[in-house]
Formats: structure tokens, C-alpha cells, sequence
């Protein structure tokens, strides 16, 4: 009985997390760390309508040009979101390039890609207490986080 009461709730459970929205993303930090990867730090502004504490972790996605996957993003870190409100956290990630010779190819003879091509699909487990959701967000443009990656680079 009790196996059929989750099993009935769990899927209303997750559609509550549908609702928690992430309202800012800024690139804080690169740091170039082999031929393959680099580091960063970005900063995310997330809405938790829920009145509870989210736990948000396993962080990972892939990104993609022109529906070929050119790099992985993982993150080991693990996020508690406040019940009700707008916080910001700041989450390591690392970036690691499927071919070393992508860039140089995207970059030969200074002509700069269409970042218009690049798009990012993400996803994490999300949860409070013992259940643990999957959440997924996908086709995200990367033109922007491009453009802050440039102003940090140049201080």
C-alpha cells in the first residue's frame, strides 16, 4: 500500500520542481586547466517558489555544435536552495573538450565561430529529504555566456 501511495505522488512531486526557475547566470571565473579543460566559477540566481530547502547536485551537461557534441560540463558541487526566494550560489565547473584540435579548428586563421551553432543541454537531481528528482533543461543558447567569458578573460 505504502508502494503504491509514492508511487502515485512521486510523479506530482516532480512537477513541482518544474517551477523552480534560474533568473541569472554570470560567469565569474575562467582558469585554463590542460589542453583539454578549464575550470570556472558561475554564479547562478535561482527562484525556489516551493516552501521547502532544494538540494540540487549532480550537475552535469554536454555541449553542442550543430547537434554534434563537442564538450562535457560536470560539477561536483551540491546546492541548497532557500524555501520561497531568490538566492545565489556559486558552483565549480569544469569544461573538458571532446578534441584538443576543436579549437584550434574553430579559431584558424582568426576567424571567429557562429556561436549561434552552440547550445548547451543540463541536467541535475533536485530534491528534499529522501526523493531526488531529475531535472533537465535543454537547447540552451551559449552566445551569451560566450560574450561574459570574454570580459573575464581580458581582466
Amino acid at each position: 500500500m505504502a508502494a503504491f501511495a509514492v508511487a502515485l505522488l512521486m510523479p506530482s512531486c516532480a512537477d513541482r520542481y518544474k517551477d523552480i526557475k534560474v533568473t541569472g547566470i554570470k560567469l565569474e571565473k575562467v582558469t585554463p586547466s590542460s589542453l583539454r579543460s578549464l575550470d570556472a566559477v558561475v554564479v547562478v540566481d535561482v527562484d525556489n517558489p516551493l516552501r521547502t530547502k532544494v538540494k540540487v547536485r549532480k550537475m552535469a551537461g554536454y555541449v553542442f555544435q550543430n547537434s554534434r557534441q563537442i564538450a562535457t560540463i560536470t560539477s561536483d558541487d551540491e546546492v541548497e536552495l532557500a524555501p520561497r526566494g531568490v538566492s545565489s550560489h556559486r558552483i565549480k565547473v569544469r569544461v573538458t573538450v571532446e578534441n584538443a584540435r576543436f579549437f584550434f579548428e574553430q579559431f584558424q586563421n582568426g576567424v571567429r565561430p557562429d556561436y549561434k551553432d552552440f547550445s548547451v543541454d543540463m541536467s541535475a537531481m533536485a530534491g528534499s529529504g529522501l526523493f531526488m528528482f531529475p531535472v533537465e533543461k535543454k537547447n540552451i543558447p551559449v552566445e551569451d555566456l560566450v560574450k561574459q567569458a570574454r570580459a573575464v578573460l581580458k581582466r
